[in-house]
């Protein structure tokens, strides 16, 4: 068999980009995983939780889906927390698909995901519906609670008054291409045109 040229070599790659598409896929990944160690994606760098809010200090988003699922109010949400890692789902969600021929397409499974990766600026505020079970439980909580914990609660109640819980949520963008991945990427193309692997 006749050894290929250099432009057959390229037309065969450019026939089929999967894998150089897969593995810019798996670099989008990392990259988006990355941002939750770094607490920044790129120059953009997270916001802390909740900055500036007066002790004592509760999550309210947190504690609200906490109370939704029927459960207690978890310990980490009276104090800054690993942000955007208190149950890991959204950084566990961020996957790839092969969406076609010449694309990848990266995202996140959880539907939360928006609101930290644009914002309340963006997408709008986040809205949970308060519950009588809801109120019963918050209730439970602040009669069993030590004194710091029970002005917190507090502060939740008060919220709890309406029938939504609105909260706006800063962003905290985890998917995007930055300088350092765009780099990987065109390095990701120029391996697999000259010599076919990643």
């Amino acid at each position: 068999m006749p050894e290929q040229s250099h432009q057959e070599i390229v037309q065969d790659r450019l026939a089929n980009p999967h894998p150089v598409m897969k593995a810019i896929g798996m670099l989008v990944v990392a990259a988006a995983q990355r941002a939750f160690e770094d607490k920044a994606l790129g120059d953009f760098k997270w916001p802390e939780q909740y900055e500036g809010a007066p002790e004592p200090w509760i999550h309210v988003a947190g504690a609200t889906a906490d109370l939704s699922k029927g459960e207690g109010v978890k310990g980490s949400r009276f104090g800054p927390a690993d942000t955007l890692m208190d149950s890991g789902d959204l950084w566990r969600s961020i996957d790839t698909r092969h969406a076609g021929r010449n694309e990848v397409h990266v995202g996140a499974g959880v539907d939360y995901a928006k609101y930290h990766q644009w914002g309340s600026d963006h997408v709008g505020p986040s809205v949970q519906t308060v519950t009588d079970a809801m109120r019963r439980a918050l209730s439970h909580e602040i009669s069993n609670a030590s004194p710091n914990r029970r002005d917190a609660l507090g502060k939740l109640w008060n919220w709890f008054r309406k029938d939504h819980v609105e909260t706006r949520v800063q962003q905290r963008p985890f998917l995007g291409i930055t300088e350092e991945l765009e780099g990987q990427i065109r390095m990701a193309v120029v391996e697999f045109m000259e010599e076919g692997k990643l």
